[in-house]
């Protein structure tokens, strides 16, 4: 009897041994390890989204800025570059700042000239009726109505008003008109483009002050979502 009390103690005494050794290993070695992964994980799938919203990790589109009318909106990629025309300037508009790109050339009358696609921005001028927010609409179609005739008479061509809406920019009144210009005998004149859609934009500035104008027009062959995304990316520095 008092062997087998002594093999049994000594079999206590083992199985303690064991169980004080196996208590050494770190129980949170696990669930640290887990924890880790599943932090790594919500690292992972957060990190596109904060760089999407960082401005130090996003690239910043390039801008065309209006010291004059206080607009700005997109540069476009090239073949894109700064400045408006200076063959566009009438006595009806006076653009302050602007970017173009060539669609092409044009030859009327044997004079062969470059064709431009063309975003430009300047105060409106007071030979157009404006005393308020009220007189965007007509004043907008006004705008719309001179740049067609100043600038599209001397290809054949059809033009049609395609809208006339109210927007904002940057919380402003405006009024957007939108126009397609079609060149029916674009294949015999050799234009390698065969519409032109185009917009006026009328931006009101507060009392007192001529609104902001911008006439956008772009050639088919140059991009045809090119107007909505410089319409879209109108801001106002007030």
């Amino acid at each position: 009897m008092w062997l087998l009390t002594l093999i049994t103690a000594g079999v206590l005494l083992l199985i303690a041994g064991f169980v004080k050794e196996i208590s050494k290993v770190p129980t949170v070695a696990r669930p640290a390890a887990l924890t880790k992964t599943a932090h790594a994980a919500r690292h992972a799938t957060a990190s596109p989204a904060s760089l999407r919203g960082s401005p130090a990790a996003s690239a910043r589109v390039p801008e065309v800025t209006d010291a004059s009318s206080g607009l700005s909106y997109h540069l476009l990629s090239s073949p894109w570059r700064r400045g408006c025309p200076s063959v566009l300037d009438t006595p009806m508009f006076s653009w302050t700042a602007g970017e173009h790109a060539v669609a092409g050339q044009v030859d009327l009358g044997g004079t062969v000239f470059d064709w431009h696609g063309n975003a430009c921005s300047a105060r409106l001028g007071p030979q157009f009726a404006y005393s308020g927010p009220n007189d965007l609409e007509l004043a907008a179609i006004g705008a719309a109505d001179g740049v067609g005739l100043a600038y599209y008479s001397g290809l054949r061509h059809y033009s049609t008003i395609e809208s006339s809406s109210p927007m904002l920019v940057s919380g402003h009144q405006a009024w957007l008109v939108t126009f397609l210009v079609t060149y029916p005998d674009a294949a015999s004149e050799g234009l390698a483009w065969t519409s032109e859609p185009g917009a006026v934009v009328l931006v009101d500035r507060g009392p007192r002050r001529a609104p902001a104008v911008f006439y956008v027009s772009v050639p088919d062959n140059l991009g045809t979502s090119d107007v909505a995304t410089l319409v879209s990316s109108l801001q106002l520095n007030s």
